[in-house]
């Protein structure tokens, strides 16, 4: 029997308890231990899965903690950058902002399509998701403003991928790598996909 909490299911834990920690820090006389403690979130959102996997420990309550994770990491990477490069969030934010907006069109079509709030792991949205830590370090070193854009409007084609996904096959694994490996693959069953939120059953 698989353990209620495992080592990849911590890892999610981790960076969901800790993303907020990032503020803790003093941005200017504590950077070196800042930039270290996020390089460990970034890290956790990389080993969750992966371990998982290899180990055979994929679990629909995984898959929440680490949708749940990424949902509060990515926002405080977000939130750091600002603090440290605002000219360069602010020279994209309306890129952030479709992004966002189309984020939350997705979550409203699984809600109401799936009956739950699905996160999808595809190739488009772990690319992006690398995307935010590179922008991070890399604004140390050169001008990521192109950088930040490219992150922003890879997340919004995963997100629209996520919606077309939704709309054509409903429910599917929150581990679904794109919408072209789903079309030759299309599951038999998605009725214990793993989600974030369940919508209330009217039964």
């Amino acid at each position: 029997m698989m353990p209620a909490v495992n080592l990849p299911n911590a890892l999610s834990i981790f960076r969901f308890f800790g993303s907020p920690l990032l503020f803790v820090f003093d941005t200017q006389t504590n950077q070196t231990a800042l930039l270290t403690w996020f390089a460990l979130l970034g890290l956790s959102d990389f080993l969750d899965g992966w371990l998982a996997r290899r180990w055979q420990q994929t679990s629909e309550r995984g898959a929440m903690l680490d949708g749940v994770a990424d949902l509060v990491f990515y926002p405080c990477a977000a939130l750091l950058l600002y603090q440290w490069f605002p000219a360069v969030v602010r020279a994209n934010l309306a890129f952030i902002a479709l992004a966002i907006g189309m984020l939350g069109l997705m979550l409203a079509v699984s809600w109401f399509k799936c009956g739950r709030l699905i996160l999808l792991h595809t190739h488009l949205n772990r690319t992006a998701a690398v995307g935010v830590v590179l922008v991070v370090f890399a604004s140390f070193v050169i001008d990521t403003s192109w950088l930040l854009r490219a992150t922003a409007l890879l997340y919004t084609l995963g997100f629209i991928e996520g919606i077309v996904i939704f709309l054509r096959y409903g429910a599917v694994p929150a581990d679904t790598r794109s919408l072209f490996a789903i079309t030759e693959n299309p599951p038999p069953s998605a009725a214990h996909a793993p989600a974030v939120l369940r919508a209330p059953r009217s039964d």
